[in-house]
């Protein structure tokens, strides 16, 4: 795997952004329709009753992604687990911390009224500092609070099983990937069962035991990374196969059916999504490939951590002081917000990433943001010195090389 640069899993980020948009589209559908699990709206817009399938999807794709390097470093984190911990941290917390004071601000400018679809006022939605507390350490899956954000409860599971990882990878190294899937199998469907048989351990519920189990699957999936590649076709076959009788359930059994039995459905969905990823490593002239890796997806996957993080405030502020004004009928509402709501959370989430996601991936430590940032307000005071007319006071500076320029364009991940 050492001379393959060009493998680099650009359709990942396509995934990633199909992924994110759903979950956004899925949250426009809840503000419309409030009769979830049923879907009171028309017959069409009935899939997007599954938006928990795509934050399925982004725990498989988190184990795939992480899996990579230790795959091609005998199984090991490089640098070891510190190092793993840290960088994880820079990545996930910063932007994740600067959406929770977005929601917070958000929700104190609205003075935590929530509007029915009629314009009038249905509830209150409180900021409390326990909520911030619990939310600021990634305990909301832990400890109930009020959520300023409903989609911050996966990234507090996702953030917990990342201490897990370096001790699911020793488990790989030291049996096997399949006795790896079948312990945390027995795991998180023994945690389940006790879950529901004991009032006492219901708490295990907010922790989505299940996700752990998704996580390996995307972790067991990047082994096809140094295997032959004949079962990566099969991969494929079994992704469609799989995925085809997953939405045959959906239609037989009905939604209600399926969202109360969504350990079973997301354990199926991260199979698939197992699959998928590992079909689609080699398979270069897959349309399906070909697609996730147009510019559009590829643009939009490299900032999907943003539009997880901020498309509910900005879908919640377009809709109170938009879209509810207009008293409209629920389908027209539903395409307004369709054709307002997207194009903000696209803009929003990529201004929001340039922000408060981007500095972090192009800068490793806090020296080098420091380093950064002086060198970005150097440059500005450059061009200012040099747009300002003679005369007025400053003296105009010498002709030659001008300040360093900082580039804000994301690093290859």
């Amino acid at each position: 795997m050492v001379g393959e640069p060009r493998l680099r899993l650009t359709y990942l980020d396509g995934i990633r952004a199909v992924a994110a948009m759903f979950v956004a589209l899925h949250h426009i559908w809840l503000g419309v329709w409030d009769d979830f699990p049923s879907n009171a709206g028309p017959w069409w817009t009935g899939w997007l009753l599954y938006g928990h399938i795509a934050v399925a999807v982004f725990i498989v794709l988190s184990g795939f992604s992480l899996a990579i390097e230790p795959v091609r470093n005998e199984g090991r984190l490089r640098g070891g687990n510190r190092r793993f911990f840290r960088r994880r941290a820079w990545r996930i917390l910063p932007a994740y911390w600067a959406a929770l004071a977005v929601s917070i601000m958000l929700i104190a400018v609205r003075r935590y009224e929530l509007l029915g679809p009629d314009g009038t006022v249905v509830g209150h939605q409180p900021v409390t500092a326990k909520s911030v507390v619990v939310h600021g350490l990634l305990l909301q899956d832990v400890i109930g609070s009020p959520s300023p954000n409903g989609a911050f409860w996966s990234i507090a599971v996702e953030w917990q099983i990342y201490f897990l990882f370096p001790l699911l990878l020793w488990w790989q190294r030291r049996f096997s990937a399949r006795t790896l899937v079948l312990a945390v199998l027995a795991v998180v469907i023994v945690s389940q069962y006790l879950s529901l048989a004991f009032d006492v351990l219901s708490p295990i519920q907010g922790l989505t035991p299940q996700f752990l189990a998704l996580f390996v699957f995307g972790m067991v999936a990047a082994n096809v990374l140094t295997g032959p590649p004949r079962p990566r076709r099969w991969a494929s076959a079994g992704a469609a196969v799989g995925t085809a009788l997953l939405v045959a359930c959906a239609w037989a059994a009905g939604s209600p059916a399926m969202v109360e039995n969504f350990f079973w459905v997301d354990l199926a969905a991260g199979v698939c999504t197992a699959l998928l990823l590992a079909g689609l490593v080699h398979a270069r002239s897959s349309r399906l490939r070909s697609l996730f890796e147009t510019r559009f997806l590829r643009w939009t996957g490299r900032f999907s951590y943003s539009i997880y993080l901020v498309h509910s405030p900005i879908l919640l502020t377009l809709w109170y002081f938009a879209v509810v004004p207009m008293r409209l009928e629920p389908v027209p509402r539903f395409l307004v917000m369709l054709a307002l709501g997207m194009p903000a959370v696209i803009f929003g989430s990529w201004l929001f990433s340039r922000l408060f996601e981007e500095p972090f991936l192009r800068h490793r430590s806090w020296a080098g943001l420091r380093e950064a940032f002086a060198a970005r307000g150097a440059a500005l005071r450059s061009r200012l010195a040099r747009m300002r007319p003679a005369g007025t006071g400053a003296r105009a500076p010498e002709t030659g090389t001008p300040g360093p320029e900082v580039s804000l364009v994301p690093e290859e991940r």
